[in-house]
């Protein structure tokens, strides 16, 4: 499940995310994410990624995040803030997968801090 909203008080683009993320969903995410881009101006925005509900990630969805994880670099936004989720499992594997493509965004605990850290500039 993948919700996009826009935050204009913060200047915050938010992608929630929950549950278990599929691979047959992963192409009608990327392609709504690109769709409700275009209608901001990204330069002047943060990308924050809500991933506090997410579950444990199976084997083959890895591949998928870090397309994902390069997605996020690469649409233009000034910040990207990643709200870690609370399940200890699905934390570990996303901070991996992030070290591993070299994830230029930023981990914050909650997504009231990343809409705090989205204003600040």
């Amino acid at each position: 499940m993948a919700l996009f909203q826009t935050d204009r008080n913060n200047k915050a683009f938010i992608i929630t995310l929950g549950g278990f993320a599929e691979t047959d969903k992963a192409s009608n995410f990327v392609e709504n994410l690109k769709k409700a881009v275009s209608e901001i101006d990204v330069k002047n925005f943060s990308l924050i990624v809500d991933s506090a509900e997410l579950r444990t990630f199976k084997t083959e969805i890895l591949p998928v995040l870090e397309a994902s994880y390069s997605l996020y670099m690469n649409l233009g936004f000034k910040k990207i803030l990643m709200v870690t989720p609370k399940r200890v499992t699905p934390r570990l594997q996303l901070k991996r997968i992030a070290k591993k493509v070299h994830f230029s965004g930023i981990f914050m605990n909650t997504l009231q801090e990343a809409r705090s850290a989205a204003k600040s500039d």
